[in-house]
């Protein structure tokens, strides 16, 4: 018996042919591996609503829409990032007395790393976190195929889920109850943003 194995890439050739018969046949197997694969995609780029001065409220709530494409079982992992001065984007999520808020921060005079560590840790001084406003998250629901529902895990400050194969639908709602503590005169007028993240790797 003659067996002859050719891997090349990710695409595998097996041919196998008998010595001790007639040479009237021959098979040969031909075989590709796809990988699983995910594709996310957003209804809309950018979400825009306007921030009450006197009360620090959104005068709409923030609809967060990702649309999911997956040929498997994939994890998900749904993270916010808020830009910080001198330092880039820090984690935008985080969990206090039970509830999850996103930090939005200034896009012109950016809050420091400091002011937006120091909501994160509840602390409510309004000198200590200029320019950094944080609005609950009210949901994050699933329509469509998936496994998992969503849960927010502390110690990385991010949801996390699993969809199956097929096509999910995820929404995030944000609050336009604005959380008290972080909103004062001391933040400047202008636009204020956050990032939401939704991705298949951990990083």
């Amino acid at each position: 018996m003659k067996k002859t194995k050719i891997l090349a890439s990710m695409l595998v050739l097996a041919a196998t042919c008998s010595g001790a018969y007639a040479d009237n046949y021959a098979r040969q197997t031909i075989q590709a591996y796809l990988p699983a694969y995910v594709n996310i995609k957003v209804e809309d780029c950018m979400l825009k609503s306007n921030i009450n001065a006197e009360t620090g409220n959104l005068t709409e709530a923030f609809n967060s829409v990702f649309k999911i494409s997956s040929n498997d079982n994939i994890d998900l992992y749904l993270r916010a990032e808020t830009m910080a001065e001198n330092v880039g984007a820090v984690n935008g999520f985080y969990k206090k007395n039970g509830t999850v808020y996103i930090i939005l921060g200034h896009t012109g005079v950016r809050p420091t790393a400091t002011a937006i560590e120091n909501i994160r840790q509840g602390n409510t001084d309004p000198e200590q976190n200029q320019n950094a406003i944080a609005y609950p998250v009210s949901s994050v629901k699933l329509t469509g195929n998936f496994t998992k529902e969503p849960v927010f895990v502390d110690d990385k400050a991010r949801y996390e889920f699993s969809v199956k194969q097929g096509e999910t639908t995820a929404t995030t709602t944000i609050s336009a109850n604005v959380d008290k503590t972080t909103y004062s005169y001391n933040d400047k007028s202008g636009n204020y943003e956050a990032y939401i993240i939704l991705t298949d790797t951990t990083t």
